[in-house]
């Protein structure tokens, strides 16, 4: 399970599901460089996309390796930011990609003192921050998008497909127990080589509250309803995958794909640790 690999064939689905609320407008930081949430999270959708790119280049030019959907949810419901509505495949956005844009990011290194990076990236996706938290609908959204891409003969035989939440805040639009129902639908639709994973990533607002990222099954415990929530919701990590988590932690596994009060930096590893998986494959 979860060891097919990517190629035209037999490729895989990428859903970014982005809280677009109001309270996105906070101000985070990214080394040296203030700017709010919203602007972060669009930052790192539009870094993946360009990796994946990156990822689907070869020699003989780009191959068609991920259908690719990014749903944002705020008090306008749910909409996609990109092109297409639903999944939008490697090369039909490789004919809308927009010009790049340079971020220039200030950054101090105890070797080498005060030093500065640019990316050169494309803004697939633009911030947003509006009204209230529909994420019930956004995930409702999500389980049809995957049970359609699943059933579709085509995909039969593909890498399952990973769905990343990110989010700062609680839902408007649902309860605790409707919230963990969805979130079953999503993970429990498959293809033949396992069930769709679902990585839930909760940004922080309080920077005294250490993170927590891909916490164990077995010794996780929480007094915040909200964080057994999003707990119960995510996808255990593929025991296959486990060895990603363990090159870099003490502990080992079964591991939940879930990220509590989740720095930029955290976000970044788990939506590298989800690109791995189908780059290793």
């Amino acid at each position: 399970m979860y060891e097919q690999r990517i190629t035209r064939t037999h490729r895989t689905a990428i859903i970014l599901v982005i809280d677009c609320s109001t309270s996105m407008q906070e101000l985070t930081t990214i080394n040296n460089l203030r700017m709010s949430k919203a602007d972060a999270i669009a930052f790192a959708c539009n870094y993946l996309i360009d990796e994946l790119m990156a990822l689907a280049t070869r020699h003989d030019g780009l191959r068609n390796y991920y259908d690719i959907a990014i749903i944002g949810y705020s008090g306008d419901g749910i909409e996609s930011l990109l092109p297409a509505e639903g999944f939008n495949s490697i090369a039909q956005l490789a004919l809308l990609a927009p010009e790049k844009r340079n971020y220039t990011f200030v950054c101090n290194d105890s070797a080498i003192g005060e030093c500065s990076m640019t990316y050169s990236i494309r803004p697939w996706v633009e911030a947003k921050a509006t009204g209230s938290t529909p994420m019930f609908e956004a995930l409702s959204a999500v389980a049809d998008l995957v049970e359609g891409w699943c059933s579709n003969p085509v995909n039969r035989h593909s890498f399952p497909p990973l769905v990343f939440n990110i989010s700062d805040g609680e839902p408007t639009d649902a309860t605790i127990n409707e919230m963990i129902t969805i979130a079953e639908r999503v993970k429990h639709t498959s293809t033949n080589d396992g069930n769709t994973l679902l990585f839930n990533i909760h940004l922080g607002s309080n920077t005294s509250q250490q993170p927590i990222t891909f916490p164990r099954e077995y010794n996780y415990t929480s007094e915040c309803p909200h964080q057994n929530m999003l707990f119960r919701m995510s996808s255990l990590l593929p025991k296959n995958l486990e060895s990603m988590m363990e090159e870099q932690r003490a502990d080992k596994g079964p591991y939940r794909c879930v990220a509590f009060n989740a720095s930029f930096g955290e976000l970044m590893s788990m939506l590298n640790i989800g690109s791995e998986s189908i780059s290793r494959n």
